[in-house]
């Protein structure tokens, strides 16, 4: 009776010293749950996958990357996992746009592998400073650092360690590295049109895994972190301010050419293109096999491959993927989303919109497709793999099988 007492005197204490204690005891379960799994993988590595030769890997990291957690999370969970697999690390830390794509262009020697430690922007730097190179490119893997890294781990948003599922992501986007299993991935390649100026002859071309972006819910998800003083509420505040904006779609001229498996006419263009790496496209462009050691496609004339198809359109969204088709090839997959209408039911719904449930009003599959944005649209940006840039006239291309990855 004395305990009822004093709980009924002082429940305000008695209610915060308990959720305190269940707190404290929910995240001491966690963590044993966590050094218990970490102890059951590492165990298996040392029975399993330890390298047979010292192996250099590059860890490009992204320090600010998820509110600034990635660092910490890779060397709790990740570095130790390398060097007990027997793998010499060296750390590279971003400190501007640009770092990582610099950096890895002009290493003199390249490492076995590469470790991306942050989210797609970084991923999109490594690829294009590895495909600016000559000859032979190192394989990448890419961590779920990042609170959105699509080519990873299809999108898994990080906010901190909650549970042992996140800790086992991490170690599966470690595992195919440590067991050498890997397969050829298709890229994006992004070159600015010359329009006849002389000024973007000299500016290299831009490379991605994930595609590009361009519209009102890129510019919605990339706009709420400036309503960050309405907590939860700070994608229906980014909704609300483009719902009822001018500029609520975009206008663009556009033109493509049809998918194709490979040919003699795709291979001669691609090899005048630069500063694409000499010999990489015509040894990797026939690879379509998942099975990188089946013969190589012939290469054979396709009528249809110089053929261009011209068309306008004016849409909310535009999404541009490279997706692997019915034959076994990649292609372009470009999405016009125009059935977006602004009100108040749109930004009750925003967070549950994306570009996933809303069926295009117009898809064009392409091995090459050009953007000409109108002259109202000049001042919005695309966005590629996370990272934002002018919406100029733009020349999209599939390059097949660039890249090596494990995954």
């Amino acid at each position: 009776m004395n305990y009822l007492r004093v709980i009924r005197n002082n429940w305000k204490k008695c209610t915060f010293g308990a959720a305190v204690g269940v707190y404290a005891l929910q995240s001491l379960k966690t963590h044993i749950e966590i050094e218990q799994y970490m102890r059951e993988f590492t165990s298996n590595i040392q029975t399993n996958w330890v390298a047979d030769r010292p192996k250099k890997v590059l860890v490009v990291m992204n320090p600010v990357a998820n509110k600034k957690k990635s660092e910490k999370f890779f060397k709790n969970y990740c570095e130790p996992v390398l060097h007990l697999a027997g793998y010499s690390i060296e750390i590279l830390k971003t400190n501007h746009i640009g770092h990582a794509k610099t950096y890895v262009e002009e290493m003199a020697v390249l490492p076995d592998a590469i470790v991306v430690a942050g989210g797609d922007g970084t991923s999109s730097e490594v690829v294009t400073g590895l495909m600016r190179r000559r000859g032979n490119l190192c394989p990448i893997t890419i961590l779920p650092l990042g609170r959105s890294v699509q080519s990873a781990s299809k999108r898994i948003n990080v906010f901190g360690v909650k549970d042992v599922t996140y800790v086992k992501s991490l170690c599966k986007a470690l595992e195919p590295m440590l067991k050498d299993e890997s397969h050829f991935q298709s890229v994006i390649r992004f070159d600015v049109i010359n329009e006849g100026d002389g000024s973007d002859s000299q500016l290299k071309p831009i490379f991605g895994l994930n595609g590009l972006s361009w519209g009102l819910l890129e510019d919605i998800d990339s706009g709420k972190d400036k309503y960050w003083y309405f907590g939860p509420l700070r994608h229906y505040a980014s909704a609300a301010s483009k719902s009822f904006a001018n500029n609520w779609s975009v206008k663009t001229d556009y033109v493509y050419t049809p998918p194709c498996p490979g040919c003699i006419d795709c291979a001669s263009t691609q090899r005048q293109e630069a500063p694409l790496p000499s010999g990489l496209f015509t040894r990797n462009l026939f690879k379509y096999q998942k099975n990188t050691g089946e013969t190589k496609r012939a290469l054979v004339k396709n009528e249809n491959c110089s053929n261009k198809f011209e068309g306008s359109v004016e849409a909310s969204q535009i999404n541009i993927n490279c997706v692997q088709n019915k034959d076994n090839f990649a292609e372009l997959e470009s999405q016009f989303i125009s059935s977006l209408q602004p009100g108040w039911d749109f930004i009750k719904q925003i967070p549950r919109v994306t570009c996933s449930n809303i069926s295009p009003s117009l898809v064009v599959k392409s091995r090459t497709i050009q953007l000409h944005p109108a002259d109202e649209t000049t001042e919005k940006f695309y966005s590629i793999d996370g990272e934002e840039y002018d919406a100029r006239p733009i020349k999209v291309s599939v390059v097949p099988n660039a890249i090596k990855v494990f995954c």
